[in-house]
């Protein structure tokens, strides 16, 4: 094969090269990626939620961006509408292979000894209710890096 035949041979392979990482590249782009952290208060639920009552659960699914495995530290904190800490959580989690894409963090209202018993409050000024109706946040820390944050209302009315 002569010389300049042999280089416009090479220039189409490299040129077919470039087109398939543009496609590879694109072809992921567009595949959904699945939220860091999903709000819901259905156990297992996959519906987002950005609104809460002040009675049940309020779950907190995590989706990492690849499997984990080993052990790793967690943590949640709440911050209730004044911007305190209202509840804080530091967990050890250990995933044997081949890992998990998925962990879950969750706080919850209404059982004795827990953060809130709707039945104690007495009328609409009540302590309990000014206390977490409003505006909270979700922080997740994962390894004590920051994983994810997110918003979220709790109406106690």
């Amino acid at each position: 094969m002569n010389p300049m035949a042999h280089m416009k041979r090479i220039r189409r392979l490299v040129l077919s090269g470039i087109g398939i990482l543009a496609l590879g590249g694109r072809a992921a782009a567009e595949i959904p990626q699945p939220q860091a952290m999903v709000l819901t208060s259905r156990e297992n639920g996959t519906e987002p939620q950005t609104s809460f009552a002040c009675s049940g659960k309020v779950f907190a699914y995590l989706t990492f961006p690849k499997a984990q495995t080993g052990k790793h530290v967690m943590e949640g904190i709440w911050v209730g509408p004044h911007g305190d800490v209202v509840r804080q959580s530091r967990d050890e989690v250990d995933f044997p292979p081949p890992g998990r894409r998925t962990a879950v963090l969750w706080l919850e209202f209404g059982k004795a000894g827990s953060i809130w018993d709707p039945t104690s409050f007495g009328g609409p000024d009540d302590a309990d209710r000014r206390a977490y109706d409003g505006r909270w946040e979700i922080q997740v820390r994962w390894d004590d890096h920051e994983f994810a944050r997110k918003p979220f209302t709790v109406s106690c009315y």
